[in-house]
């Protein structure tokens, strides 16, 4: 697509429409200060206001800027637009869909990827995709269930030669070595890739749409959709999944205006062209200073970045649809997610000034860093803040300032809701006009009592980044029945819970004119116990829905794929070891005694090199070292070792099936006599499994 055209006129107008607003609000806030003086501290706090309002003017003119697009019927310059919304799709090129996960809810991974596998077939075009399944899992367990579910997958699809699952080995670099890895093993065979996540889900004609997109703009290198949350249980789900549905179509229309071809990446629910990507956006070591280390966490912008210096565009296809994610279930664990996501973004850093990256994908890079950085500097605004309260009074200036912020605050999500109530199916699906405007005003409500509990919390993230220790890779939670008890919510938040209301009565003592002002913030940190348990309630979520409140048109018009996705996964009765196994063995338990279990996870193992004398000596002492004693007696690392080696599981197997019972532990004994009491898996099964060993 061309758009050379415009894409200047484009940017200089967006971004003197920034610069102009930030100018009118530095005015008055330099007048506010020149009533007392300039000194040391007024100027860090002009500095520090000056930074802070570009980054909600930014926020403000892209909703403005949306808003005005989409009253227009949507931006002419899009990427969904260079192909007829009736094209029929021609033949397509081999395109790989990739999950990596990583110590995730079996059930529901192979349940989206079942749904989705469908969805595709039913299309017609499903012979040009293959899936991959990439297993960084670090539980023996979830791994042995993720080997049943992939078979049971294809068994039910007839997807043997289109579902493939890999287990890494070593599990280095996280997400990104996961995917480089990927793509050095099978990334030649394939035209493009599309990335998901874990909870991704994506309809079978997005999935066709996309690769009929990159076929027609080969100049393109990703295309970033814009996947909408849903499925969300909790209170805390349910009204985040609503505010993205209400807002984000505004935000999104105008980032487009401005990045065109240079949008950004998540990531995830995105296609790829993998040549280049193959070719250009190889991560670098970052340099071994400070605590930010050496790998980076998120790679996703530096990866936009890349290919976009490399002469590929980008795009956000931001109104295909059809494409799905779900959002962490309280706030515990969206903050547990935004630690590594906070970290990642730091090490940016590194890249804004690197060599031959395009003016916007700088840009993009100091939106992602400031999305975590502005917190401390907000802190910062606030401890400088009563410079703005000298003599002890409320002068016009002050008032006028906090108009103004809650004018760009509240304005987007104004517009955006009358928007919303404008669309007659939008609305509909919404519950109706006056549901709206009540989901809209609490999720403000919300929103104020959680801005500043998360700006404490990244705070500390920015501080640890830079000062602190190292961060892992740990796995995400995406579902919680029960969400975080009263205790654990004491512990997460009574820090900052002691430090408000500290604040509170230091500002009542010392300056009162200022507590009505400050008490808009603290009022979150102050109820954040309270407000993480409740808001984590799914009976609370359920209740909000059965009144029609935060409904999206996903719970009120759900398409085929959502339904199924809250179908359980189904899997054959008669390979689960009952009752008398420890469960945290029960993984290792079925592949010694399930002749089933034994031949998927050997079937799946890779081919190793011929084996030093000593390392085979070591594997048969720790094969006898398990037999005769209960697996608890072996360390995770001799068990993992074991499940590794495709020779030890196969003669486990054999020894304990064609040994006398007698002379094995008791806990195998009892584990083998529970295993023949329960219903056992058809011959034509076995023979199944067997058959993908031999194959």
């Amino acid at each position: 697509m061309n758009t050379k055209d415009f894409t200047s006129d484009r940017r200089w107008t967006f971004f003197i429409f920034n610069a102009f607003l930030l100018a009118f609000g530095g005015i008055f806030m330099a007048a506010r200060i020149s009533a007392h003086g300039w000194t040391i501290a007024a100027a860090g706090l002009f500095v520090l206001f000056m930074v802070l309002q570009a980054q909600i003017v930014y926020g403000f003119t892209l909703a403005v800027t949306g808003w005005w697009l989409l009253r227009r019927g949507g931006d002419p310059v899009r990427v969904n637009l260079t192909l007829p919304p009736d094209a029929a799709p021609g033949q397509l090129p081999a395109t790989a869909i990739i999950v990596p996960i990583f110590n995730e809810d079996v059930g529901r991974v192979f349940q989206g990827l079942r749904v989705m596998y469908e969805s595709l077939k039913a299309t017609g075009k499903g012979e040009a995709f293959d899936f991959f399944i990439l297993s960084d899992s670090s539980d023996l367990n979830i791994w042995v269930e993720e080997e049943k579910a992939w078979f049971e997958l294809c068994k039910q699809v007839e997807g043997f030669g289109h579902i493939f699952y890999r287990k890494r080995r070593l599990t280095l670099h996280h997400k990104s070595g996961n995917v480089a890895d990927f793509c050095r093993r099978w990334g030649t065979k394939y035209r493009y890739l599309i990335v998901l996540d874990a909870d991704s889900v994506m309809a079978g004609p997005t999935f066709v749409r996309l690769v009929s997109l990159m076929e027609k703009n080969p100049q393109t290198g990703m295309i970033q959709t814009y996947s909408r949350s849903v499925l969300g249980q909790s209170l805390f789900q349910r009204i985040n999944q609503f505010a993205a549905y209400a807002y984000g179509p505004l935000f999104v229309a105008g980032a487009n205006f401005w990045q065109l071809d240079n949008a950004g990446f998540y990531g995830h629910n995105a296609i790829i062209r993998i040549e280049p990507f193959m070719r250009y956006c190889a991560m670098p070591e970052l340099p071994p200073s400070g605590k930010l280390g050496t790998r980076i966490l998120s790679h996703d912008t530096v990866e936009a970045a890349l290919i976009r210096r490399a002469g590929y565009e980008v795009w956000a296809d931001y109104d295909l649809g059809g494409s799905y994610e779900e959002g962490p279930p309280h706030l515990p664990a969206s903050v547990q997610r935004d630690r590594r996501w906070c970290h990642g973004n730091m090490q940016h850093v590194w890249f804004l000034f690197s060599g031959g990256l395009t003016r916007p994908s700088r840009v993009n890079i100091l939106i992602g860093i400031m999305a975590y950085a502005s917190s401390p500097l907000w802190l910062l605004f606030l401890i400088f803040s009563p410079v703005l309260f000298i003599g002890g009074n409320v002068p016009v200036q002050n008032t006028f300032l906090f108009v103004c912020a809650m004018f760009l605050l509240f304005v987007p999500k104004i517009l955006a809701t009358l928007h919303l109530i404008s669309l007659p199916e939008q609305r509909r699906a919404g519950g109706g006009a006056l549901k709206i405007m009540m989901s809209a005003v609490a999720e403000s409500v919300f929103s104020m009592l959680l801005a500043p509990i998360l700006m404490l919390f990244y705070t500390q993230f920015v501080w640890s980044s830079f000062f602190g220790g190292s961060v892992g890779w740990g796995s995400q939670k995406r579902s919680d029945e029960e969400g975080p008890t009263w205790g654990e919510c004491l512990r997460i938040h009574a820090t900052h819970t002691v430090l408000a209301i500290g604040a509170v009565v230091l500002v009542a003592w010392r300056l009162p004119a200022m507590l009505p002002w400050l008490s808009l913030v603290l009022a979150g940190p102050i109820l954040a116990i309270p407000f993480s348990r409740l808001t984590a309630s799914n009976k609370l979520g359920w209740l909000a829905r059965r009144k029609g409140l935060f409904l999206i048109p996903e719970e009120t018009q759900a398409p085929w794929e959502l339904k199924e996705l809250e179908e359980p996964f189904e899997t054959s009765a008669g390979r689960n070891v009952p009752g008398g196994t420890g469960a945290e063995d029960l993984g290792l338990a079925q592949v010694v005694l399930d002749p089933e279990v034994n031949a998927i996870h050997v079937s799946l193992l890779h081919e190793r090199q011929q084996m030093p004398i000593r390392t085979r000596e070591r594997l048969i002492a720790l094969a006898d070292q398990l037999l005769r004693n209960p697996p608890s007696a072996l360390t995770v690392q001799d068990k993992r070792i074991l499940l590794w080696d495709a020779d030890s599981v196969q003669a486990l197997h054999r020894k304990l099936w064609d040994s006398p019972l007698s002379q094995w532990h008791p806990w195998w004994q009892e584990a083998f006599q529970n295993y023949l009491a329960a219903p056992q898996p058809q011959d034509a099964e076995i023979a199944e499994a067997e058959a993908v060993v031999a194959a």
